[in-house]
């Protein structure tokens, strides 16, 4: 069953202490499809990384999530308004938004409801701009980190179920929108506590706790213990993220 794993308070805790802040990058990228900037919706919002970045290209920003947990440590911000919501089903009129923005929750939604919800609430020109920022599992200096990540890491956590992240040309056309697309990868510098606190908000570890298999702090001293081969105390390393974005609008 697939079931959304960022709903627990422990959960929403480790996520806005341990997620790096990429997402203005992704803004950068976004601008050149903006027919308007008037107001623009920020979907599985999660602590409101994705709405405070989307803040900083259009004028007011409506960000919305299933989880009261993640809502709960939501940063506040003068120019974004909070609600529980499921992204499938909007409390918005039709055609209002500039822009509805998805940050790394796609894989979560039901995509044929939440693609009729994108129709019926963007304006005529308005852009739905899904992006997605993942761990290359790659550490300068120390390729033994793949393999690490890979073999052991990703056995020990493997990723629980989730829709497939694929979204293509020929899957945006046959849900009723144009596509684009790009990719770039950007280079994090942790230390061994940051790269353990980023490691604990993956769903991959999230949902072993939540489902009592392993509590957090043996997540986390887990972690620690072997990530320390690589990252001794006081070391800090360069960790490779990939970014995607996929820009749609509605066909006419």
């Amino acid at each position: 069953m697939i079931r959304n794993p960022f709903q627990s308070v422990d959960g929403a805790a480790r996520y806005v202490a341990g997620r790096p802040y990429l997402h203005p990058l992704f803004m950068e990228l976004l601008r050149p499809f903006l027919s308007g900037t008037e107001l623009g919706a920020d979907v599985a919002c999660g602590t409101g990384l994705g709405s405070m970045a989307l803040a900083e290209v259009v004028e007011h920003v409506l960000a919305f999530d299933a989880s009261a947990a993640m809502l709960a440590q939501a940063a506040p911000h003068a120019r974004v308004v909070y609600a529980l919501a499921p992204a499938e089903a909007l409390p918005i009129p039709d055609a209002c938004l500039d822009v509805l923005s998805v940050a790394q929750g796609i894989h979560w939604f039901d995509r044929p409801r939440f693609f009729a919800e994108a129709r019926r609430t963007l304006k005529p020109g308005g852009v739905l701009f899904v992006y997605d920022m993942f761990f290359l599992a790659q550490l300068a200096g120390q390729p033994a980190f793949t393999n690490w990540m890979h073999e052991e890491y990703g056995v020990r956590y493997p990723p629980p179920p989730r829709w497939p992240s694929t979204l293509d040309a020929a899957q945006a056309q046959a849900e009723g929108f144009s596509f684009a697309e790009g990719q770039f990868e950007h280079v994090v510098s942790f230390s061994r506590p940051q790269v353990v606190a980023y490691l604990m908000t993956h769903s991959n570890t999230v949902a072993v706790s939540d489902e009592g298999r392993e509590t957090p702090q043996e997540i986390a001293a887990w972690l620690d213990s072997n990530i320390a081969r690589f990252l001794p105390d006081g070391a800090v390393g360069q960790f490779t993220f990939g970014g995607f974005w996929r820009a749609l609008k509605p066909l006419a």
